[in-house]
Protein backbone atom coordinates (compact mmCIF):
# COMPACT_ATOMS: atom_id res chain seq x y z
CA UNK A 1 0.00 0.00 0.00
CA UNK A 2 2.59 2.83 1.16
CA UNK A 3 4.41 2.14 -2.18
CA UNK A 4 1.64 2.65 -4.76
CA UNK A 5 1.01 5.97 -2.26
CA UNK A 6 4.50 6.78 -2.70
CA UNK A 7 4.18 6.33 -6.77
CA UNK A 8 0.50 8.18 -6.89
CA UNK A 9 2.51 11.27 -4.77
CA UNK A 10 5.91 11.78 -7.48
CA UNK A 11 3.41 11.06 -10.28
CA UNK A 12 0.98 13.79 -9.30
CA UNK A 13 4.00 16.08 -8.14
CA UNK A 14 5.46 15.82 -12.12
CA UNK A 15 2.43 16.73 -13.76
CA UNK A 16 2.50 19.79 -11.58
CA UNK A 17 5.95 20.26 -12.97
CA UNK A 18 4.91 19.55 -16.19
CA UNK A 19 2.14 21.78 -16.34
CA UNK A 20 3.71 24.77 -14.56
CA UNK A 21 5.81 25.01 -17.19
CA UNK A 22 5.37 27.31 -20.55
CA UNK A 23 5.07 25.50 -23.68
CA UNK A 24 7.19 26.54 -26.55
CA UNK A 25 4.63 28.83 -28.47
CA UNK A 26 4.05 31.09 -24.71
CA UNK A 27 8.09 31.82 -24.43
CA UNK A 28 8.18 35.24 -25.13
CA UNK A 29 11.41 36.42 -27.81
CA UNK A 30 13.18 39.40 -25.95
CA UNK A 31 12.88 42.51 -27.71
CA UNK A 32 15.57 43.51 -30.21
CA UNK A 33 18.36 45.54 -29.20
CA UNK A 34 18.73 49.34 -31.27
CA UNK A 35 21.31 48.44 -33.20
CA UNK A 36 19.71 45.12 -34.84
CA UNK A 37 18.00 46.96 -37.43
CA UNK A 38 19.91 48.68 -40.45
CA UNK A 39 23.54 48.97 -41.14
CA UNK A 40 23.51 53.06 -41.36
CA UNK A 41 21.97 56.12 -39.31
CA UNK A 42 21.24 59.73 -40.10
CA UNK A 43 21.02 62.34 -37.93
CA UNK A 44 20.62 66.10 -37.71
CA UNK A 45 21.28 68.27 -34.15
CA UNK A 46 18.16 69.94 -33.50
CA UNK A 47 20.53 72.70 -31.44
CA UNK A 48 20.36 74.93 -34.12
CA UNK A 49 16.53 75.09 -34.45
CA UNK A 50 16.14 75.06 -30.37
CA UNK A 51 18.93 77.96 -30.10
CA UNK A 52 17.19 79.55 -33.24
CA UNK A 53 13.88 80.06 -31.48
CA UNK A 54 14.98 80.82 -27.50
CA UNK A 55 18.07 83.59 -29.38
CA UNK A 56 17.03 85.07 -32.70
CA UNK A 57 20.40 87.19 -32.25
CA UNK A 58 22.19 84.08 -33.15
CA UNK A 59 22.71 81.15 -35.37
CA UNK A 60 24.16 77.59 -33.81
CA UNK A 61 25.40 75.48 -37.70
CA UNK A 62 23.57 73.05 -39.04
CA UNK A 63 24.75 69.54 -38.45
CA UNK A 64 24.19 66.21 -39.73
CA UNK A 65 26.05 62.87 -38.89
CA UNK A 66 26.12 59.80 -40.88
CA UNK A 67 26.97 56.28 -38.68
CA UNK A 68 27.63 52.93 -40.40
CA UNK A 69 28.20 50.08 -38.32
CA UNK A 70 30.65 47.81 -38.74
CA UNK A 71 30.27 45.46 -36.42
CA UNK A 72 27.32 44.63 -33.82
CA UNK A 73 29.00 47.43 -31.11
CA UNK A 74 30.96 49.28 -33.18
CA UNK A 75 29.97 51.80 -35.43
CA UNK A 76 32.03 54.23 -37.93
CA UNK A 77 30.99 58.13 -38.18
CA UNK A 78 31.22 61.29 -40.46
CA UNK A 79 29.97 64.48 -39.12
CA UNK A 80 29.58 67.93 -40.93
CA UNK A 81 28.25 71.38 -39.74
CA UNK A 82 28.04 74.79 -41.43
CA UNK A 83 26.31 78.23 -40.84
CA UNK A 84 26.39 80.72 -42.71
CA UNK A 85 25.07 84.36 -41.36
CA UNK A 86 24.77 87.78 -42.93
CA UNK A 87 23.56 91.32 -41.19
CA UNK A 88 23.52 94.81 -42.39
CA UNK A 89 22.45 97.95 -40.14
CA UNK A 90 22.12 101.26 -41.36
CA UNK A 91 21.82 103.99 -38.84
CA UNK A 92 21.76 107.67 -41.33
CA UNK A 93 24.80 107.91 -42.98
CA UNK A 94 26.71 104.76 -41.57
CA UNK A 95 26.69 101.13 -42.85
CA UNK A 96 27.68 98.32 -41.13
CA UNK A 97 27.55 94.69 -42.96
CA UNK A 98 28.47 91.15 -41.11
CA UNK A 99 29.29 88.08 -43.18
CA UNK A 100 30.10 85.04 -41.25
CA UNK A 101 30.73 81.49 -42.61
CA UNK A 102 31.32 78.68 -40.85
CA UNK A 103 32.13 74.63 -41.88
CA UNK A 104 33.77 72.03 -40.79
CA UNK A 105 34.10 67.99 -41.33
CA UNK A 106 35.03 65.12 -38.40
CA UNK A 107 35.51 61.49 -39.02
CA UNK A 108 35.53 59.05 -35.85
CA UNK A 109 34.62 55.58 -34.28
CA UNK A 110 32.44 54.70 -31.94
CA UNK A 111 32.34 52.07 -29.24
CA UNK A 112 28.78 50.69 -28.37
CA UNK A 113 27.39 49.58 -24.95
CA UNK A 114 24.00 48.04 -24.14
CA UNK A 115 22.24 49.48 -20.61
CA UNK A 116 18.63 48.44 -21.25
CA UNK A 117 17.02 47.11 -24.23
CA UNK A 118 15.95 50.60 -25.30
CA UNK A 119 18.99 52.48 -23.48
CA UNK A 120 23.01 52.22 -24.57
CA UNK A 121 25.76 54.41 -24.41
CA UNK A 122 28.83 54.82 -26.32
CA UNK A 123 32.40 56.29 -26.38
CA UNK A 124 34.69 56.95 -29.26
CA UNK A 125 37.13 59.40 -30.72
CA UNK A 126 36.82 61.74 -33.54
CA UNK A 127 39.47 63.81 -35.92
CA UNK A 128 38.11 66.95 -36.96
CA UNK A 129 38.95 70.51 -38.86
CA UNK A 130 36.85 73.34 -39.40
CA UNK A 131 37.35 77.09 -41.06
CA UNK A 132 35.75 80.00 -40.16
CA UNK A 133 35.83 82.82 -41.96
CA UNK A 134 33.98 86.38 -41.03
CA UNK A 135 34.43 89.88 -42.79
CA UNK A 136 33.02 92.66 -40.91
CA UNK A 137 32.26 96.29 -42.65
CA UNK A 138 32.27 99.56 -41.68
CA UNK A 139 31.10 102.78 -43.84
CA UNK A 140 31.02 106.27 -42.57
CA UNK A 141 30.83 109.75 -43.70
CA UNK A 142 34.41 111.69 -42.91
CA UNK A 143 34.97 115.24 -43.13
CA UNK A 144 38.44 116.55 -44.03
CA UNK A 145 38.91 120.12 -42.05
CA UNK A 146 42.23 121.32 -44.00
CA UNK A 147 40.36 120.68 -47.35
CA UNK A 148 36.92 121.00 -46.61
CA UNK A 149 36.06 117.60 -48.10
CA UNK A 150 33.40 115.50 -46.96
CA UNK A 151 34.86 111.54 -48.39
CA UNK A 152 33.53 108.01 -47.33
CA UNK A 153 35.89 106.28 -45.07
CA UNK A 154 35.58 102.27 -45.29
CA UNK A 155 37.05 100.16 -42.49
CA UNK A 156 37.23 96.24 -43.80
CA UNK A 157 38.16 93.84 -40.36
CA UNK A 158 38.93 90.27 -41.97
CA UNK A 159 39.09 87.07 -39.03
CA UNK A 160 40.20 83.72 -40.61
CA UNK A 161 40.16 81.15 -38.60
CA UNK A 162 41.69 77.25 -39.54
CA UNK A 163 41.78 74.74 -36.35
CA UNK A 164 42.41 70.73 -36.40
CA UNK A 165 40.99 69.02 -33.01
CA UNK A 166 41.40 65.16 -31.46
CA UNK A 167 38.35 65.02 -29.63
CA UNK A 168 37.63 61.88 -26.90
CA UNK A 169 33.34 61.50 -26.85
CA UNK A 170 30.95 60.03 -24.84
CA UNK A 171 27.71 59.86 -25.49
CA UNK A 172 23.96 57.56 -24.79
CA UNK A 173 20.88 56.70 -26.81
CA UNK A 174 17.78 56.03 -26.42
CA UNK A 175 15.30 54.05 -29.24
CA UNK A 176 11.79 55.28 -29.35
CA UNK A 177 11.33 52.90 -32.28
CA UNK A 178 13.57 50.13 -33.91
CA UNK A 179 14.58 53.19 -36.51
CA UNK A 180 13.94 56.42 -34.96
CA UNK A 181 16.15 56.72 -31.69
CA UNK A 182 17.39 60.59 -29.99
CA UNK A 183 20.76 60.91 -28.54
CA UNK A 184 23.14 63.06 -26.97
CA UNK A 185 26.92 63.16 -26.28
CA UNK A 186 29.96 65.39 -24.84
CA UNK A 187 33.06 65.63 -26.01
CA UNK A 188 36.50 66.64 -24.82
CA UNK A 189 38.52 68.62 -27.73
CA UNK A 190 42.56 68.93 -27.93
CA UNK A 191 42.78 71.87 -30.56
CA UNK A 192 45.29 73.42 -32.30
CA UNK A 193 44.64 76.60 -35.10
CA UNK A 194 45.83 79.12 -36.44
CA UNK A 195 44.08 82.57 -36.79
CA UNK A 196 44.59 85.57 -39.47
CA UNK A 197 43.31 89.25 -38.47
CA UNK A 198 43.26 92.04 -41.25
CA UNK A 199 42.30 95.09 -41.38
CA UNK A 200 41.80 97.29 -44.71
CA UNK A 201 41.24 101.04 -44.63
CA UNK A 202 40.24 102.76 -47.85
CA UNK A 203 38.20 106.15 -48.61
CA UNK A 204 36.41 107.51 -52.04
CA UNK A 205 34.88 110.74 -53.17
CA UNK A 206 31.02 110.95 -52.57
CA UNK A 207 31.07 111.49 -56.10
CA UNK A 208 28.67 108.50 -57.71
CA UNK A 209 30.85 106.07 -59.35
CA UNK A 210 34.17 107.05 -57.50
CA UNK A 211 35.78 103.61 -56.21
CA UNK A 212 37.58 102.81 -52.68
CA UNK A 213 41.20 103.65 -52.94
CA UNK A 214 43.24 101.25 -50.25
CA UNK A 215 45.20 103.85 -48.10
CA UNK A 216 46.45 101.30 -45.42
CA UNK A 217 46.70 97.60 -44.51
CA UNK A 218 47.23 96.02 -41.09
CA UNK A 219 47.71 92.33 -40.07
CA UNK A 220 48.83 89.66 -37.60
CA UNK A 221 48.74 86.16 -37.08
CA UNK A 222 47.93 84.17 -33.70
CA UNK A 223 48.66 80.82 -33.43
CA UNK A 224 46.09 78.89 -30.82
CA UNK A 225 46.38 75.84 -29.03
CA UNK A 226 44.03 74.73 -25.95
CA UNK A 227 41.49 72.22 -24.84
CA UNK A 228 37.61 72.70 -24.99
CA UNK A 229 35.14 70.85 -22.90
CA UNK A 230 31.64 70.82 -24.52
CA UNK A 231 29.46 68.86 -21.79
CA UNK A 232 26.22 69.64 -23.96
CA UNK A 233 26.66 69.46 -28.10
CA UNK A 234 22.78 69.15 -28.31
CA UNK A 235 20.26 66.58 -29.04
CA UNK A 236 20.48 64.41 -32.56
CA UNK A 237 17.12 62.87 -33.80
CA UNK A 238 18.62 59.40 -35.66
CA UNK A 239 16.64 57.97 -38.29
CA UNK A 240 17.87 53.94 -39.33
CA UNK A 241 17.61 52.53 -42.49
Amino acid sequence: MKPTIIITLFAFLGCIKVFSQSTPEQVLAPIALPDTLGNYELGINTYFAFDGWMDQSGRSPLEVMLKRKIKANRMLRVRVYGNLNRSNMVAGTILEMSQHAKYGLAIGHEWLKSIHRKWQWYYGLELGGSRDRRHILYERPRWNEATDITYLEKTDNYHHMDRLALSPLAGIRFSISPRLLFSTEFRLAGSIGRQRITTEESTKMLDEGARYQLQSTAGHTISENGIRFQPYTGIFLNYRF
